[in-house]
């Protein structure tokens, strides 16, 4: 039973009842009623974040197990990426220039992969835009491979054709790898220790203790075998289908013009004769006449790492020692 409410009234000296109208009593509730409803509402809101429903933790496990799958897909696209690119430099450095092709235009080997529209249908689905990207990057690796793959039975045929070719290219390095202390100076602009002047490298420099043994990169006929005034001993070798490798500054000959040799073969030994800066095998390739550059031609013993560490490490030398 609710209490009734008097008030006291002095004229007549006593307790007399006060009537409360509904509106008041509405009035009086609102309050109680504001603080219970935010009230509710926020323990709604930490009860949602601190204790979600059976269903919400395996919605949300789902969601962080597709996220983490996504993170290693990226990951091998990526790593298929960078093996692609290997096989393109050496497809373009090595394999193409070793069957006398021209390497592949870029453009080409940027295939396309059917443009922004193929992926309107996942855009309009709300996907995350990395998974959007993720599958754009697989399409053009499918793209890029299937390019690879045609250059591939391309060089294939033209290999089985040019066998005889194939044994006339300069293909090795012309001192071992053991004997071998470090690689010099590559094909570009140096400037020369003893001229003190910059001038084109032709060539490549391979240092090592003088002595050590020179290989004949490729077969063919010894062309030069001579004393000359800047390249001390120098041997070329002419490898017929418009090639010929020069060998500069040995201590001495191991053959005579007219020689024939196969690829491999000692021709001469590591020296110091001629304008020289120390012990050291200078390299060239030429081809029809033009001295082109050699790491391109050293595919029998580069991988395609070591082809771009050699690369790397030529190019950093701005002096050559002849």
């Amino acid at each position: 039973m609710a209490k009734s409410k008097f008030i006291y009234d002095p004229e007549k000296l006593s307790y007399i009842p006060v009537e409360t109208t509904f509106k008041e009593k509405v009035m009086k509730f609102v309050p109680y009623l504001s603080v219970g409803t935010l009230m509710g509402v926020a323990f709604y809101a930490i009860s949602a974040v601190a204790w979600s429903t059976p269903t919400e933790k395996i919605q949300a496990q789902k969601i962080s197990d597709m996220k983490q799958r996504q993170t290693v897909f990226v990951e091998r696209l990526n790593e298929i990426d960078d093996v692609l690119k290997e096989l393109e430099v050496m497809d373009d450095s090595v394999y193409r220039t070793m069957l006398g092709s021209d390497p592949l235009s870029p453009s080409l080997r940027q295939a396309g992969t059917g443009g922004v529209n193929a992926y309107e249908e996942m855009i309009a689905s709300n996907n995350p835009k990395d998974l959007i990207d993720a599958y754009k990057k697989l399409d053009n690796l499918v793209a890029k491979i299937n390019v690879q793959r045609a250059s591939y039975n391309e060089l294939f045929k033209k290999a089985s054709l040019n066998f005889d070719r194939i044994q006339h290219l300069p293909a090795i390095i012309p001192i071992a790898n053991w004997d071998l202390h470090y690689i010099g100076s590559g094909f570009s602009k140096r400037f020369h220790p003893i001229l003190q002047v910059w001038r084109m490298h032709k060539g490549i420099d391979f240092v090592a203790s003088e002595g050590t043994k020179i290989f004949a990169s490729a077969d063919g006929v010894v062309s030069v075998a001579h004393l000359s005034s800047s390249f001390g001993n120098v041997v070329e070798v002419d490898h017929g289908y418009g090639i010929v490798t020069l060998y500069a500054h040995m201590s001495k000959f191991n053959v005579k013009k007219g020689d024939k040799v196969k690829r491999g073969d000692v021709i001469g030994y590591v020296g110091d004769t001629g304008l020289s800066a120390g012990p050291h095998l200078h390299y060239e390739v030429h081809v029809h006449g033009e001295a082109v550059n050699p790491v391109n031609y050293f595919f029998n013993d580069l991988s395609a790492d070591e082809y771009k560490q050699v690369v790397a490490q030529a190019e950093s030398i701005e002096t050559c020692m002849e």
